[in-house]
């Protein structure tokens, strides 16, 4: 089960304060150099480099959640100007991150849970990203709603094609349970079967380790257990994790999709911190 303070909490709240336990984690010199390298991405209209080398909404969102983990300034003017530019974008991705970026810094008064709602009715959360990404961007979500929420999607899970799906699903699926009270005990051992036995977690089965499977992975276990067993070992293999982790920090100051990426990205940053935050044994 989740803890009580992660029911007390909205979703984000709990993402966005386990990214910076991993940034309180690294040393000042580190925190600095990756903060630099996250604000040398950062392009003149406000918004910060994707992969192409110009501004992107998705890597943007990224990179603001990065800088608030690692306590850094930013403009919050220019950042919110530029996603207010891209809240009705035609890529529904550009769109959400916009429309949840400016919703946690103020721009959007709309009341919060009515947003669960009215994307049920939309369509917008007939699989299990869509309703993972709203309630993210949501507020305190009553019990109801979040018990509909999972009531939704259960199904899926409880069928052969669960074991084919990604790892990020199976982590979003498993944090939709427990936060509709249910422990998701079908969606762990899919989960567990993702772990590598050289640290990190693979997206798929029989695939490589990598920073995304392992941040979210992480992130849904660490919840939804205790770190250590009735023996005080450490279920979670923390150790064999974080120099996975810490492999993925690339040249460049950035962290890529493994250790064998060629370059870091705003995106990879955020996981970095958040798998980071699970990591630390001092969490309560």
């Amino acid at each position: 089960m989740f803890s009580m303070t992660m029911r007390m909490a909205n979703l984000f709240q709990s993402l966005e304060a386990t990214a910076a336990r991993g940034a309180g984690g690294l040393l000042p010199e580190a925190r600095a150099s990756l903060t630099a390298a996250l604000c040398a991405l950062q392009r003149p209209e406000g918004g910060f480099a994707g992969l192409d080398g110009r501004a992107d909404p998705y890597f943007t969102l990224f990179a603001w959640l990065s800088l608030r983990a690692l306590g850094a300034a930013y403009d919050r003017g220019k950042l919110c100007a530029y996603m207010l530019a891209h809240r009705h974008d035609k890529s529904r991705t550009d769109a959400q991150c916009a429309l949840f970026l400016l919703a946690v810094e103020g721009q959007d008064t709309r009341v919060p849970w009515l947003r669960l709602v009215t994307a049920f009715l939309q369509g917008e959360t007939r699989e299990v990203y869509g309703t993972f990404l709203v309630i993210l961007a949501t507020g305190e979500v009553p019990g109801w709603l979040s018990r509909l929420a999972w009531w939704r999607q259960r199904r899926m899970f409880e069928t052969e094609a669960a074991k084919r799906m990604p790892t990020p699903r199976l982590a979003a699926g498993f944090v939709l349970a427990t936060l509709a009270g249910e422990n998701g005990t079908g969606i762990l051992p899919m989960l567990e079967s993702r772990r590598c036995p050289a640290g990190g977690f693979a997206s798929a089965a029989a695939a490589e380790a990598d920073l995304l499977a392992t941040a979210v992975a992480r992130f849904a276990l660490w919840h939804g257990r205790p770190a250590r067993d009735e023996h005080g070992r450490d279920i979670h293999a923390t150790q064999r994790d974080l120099a996975f982790i810490e492999a993925c920090w690339l040249e460049d100051g950035l962290f890529g999709a493994s250790p064998h990426a060629a370059r870091g990205d705003a995106e990879h940053a955020f996981y970095a911190l958040l798998a980071l935050g699970t990591c630390r044994t001092d969490h309560s």
